[in-house]
């Protein structure tokens, strides 16, 4: 039975160390530039796996205090150890004083398939956070008076029409639509349902309610009147 030794897990191929330093070799000279162009938020890092724990080859950008010779992260442990060879683009990482970032973490592959090499991208978020919060508690909609401002499903809790004509329109709208049954199909039960939401909407305080709501359920005026004395004649819950 055989183990693998941590010295096993840190141990490369000469092919292996030869394909980390060309990438070095082409990618270092670029990484301050790099770093420089996308602004002084934002921090580059160029990692040689090969020459762990102290894998940092090339830096741009002061965001995380490090410099060349530097160590791995705790993540780049972790995705060494596990012989990790994806791409992680856009995680969240912090530093030791709270500084929140985007992260990004290309790996470059030996002809073997193993990771030799790491581009991190790491830009400072934090500005962004505070505006998003910001940003959210400027649009963020409170139903703080419960059914009160309880609107139609997916619509909005209060609307804006021009005249009492519109209003009203709306209003009776809104009600038979949330019967949910034509109006043509419609039962007494689904009328009187429909004539409960809207005296509760305040309809019938408008001029002409009682009329227009008879007309739209194809009913008369006195048959409103009637579902509303039913409404109020009901016991109190």
């Amino acid at each position: 039975m055989t183990s693998t030794s941590e010295d096993d897990e840190l141990t490369f191929t000469t092919g292996e160390r030869a394909h980390a330093a060309l990438v070095v070799e082409i990618l270092g000279p670029v990484v301050p530039m790099l770093a420089q162009a996308m602004g002084p938020k934002t921090e580059v890092v160029l990692h040689n796996l090969t020459t762990m724990p102290n894998t940092i080859a090339a830096i741009g950008g002061t965001l995380t205090g490090r410099d060349i010779g530097g160590p791995a992260t705790d993540l780049g442990l972790r995705t060494f150890k596990a012989g990790w060879t994806e791409h992680l683009i856009g995680y969240r990482s912090e530093t030791a004083d709270g500084l929140v970032m985007r992260s990004s973490s290309v790996f470059f592959h030996a002809p073997s398939g193993r990771s030799v090499a790491c581009l991190c991208i790491n830009t400072d978020i934090g500005d962004l956070k505070r505006a998003e919060e910001i940003l959210r508690a400027l649009t963020s909609t409170d139903p703080g008076a419960g059914p009160l401002l309880s609107g139609p499903p997916g619509g909005p809790a209060e609307t804006f029409p021009q005249t009492l004509e519109s209003l009203g329109d709306g209003i009776l709208a809104d009600a038979v639509g949330g019967v949910g049954v034509p109006v043509e199909l419609m039962k007494k039960s689904h009328k009187i349902a429909v004539v409960e939401d809207l005296n509760k909407r305040g309809f019938f305080t408008l001029r002409g309610a009682v009329d227009l709501a008879a007309q739209r359920l194809q009913v008369s005026r006195f048959t409103i009147y009637n579902y509303l004395n039913e409404l109020q004649a009901e016991p109190l819950d």
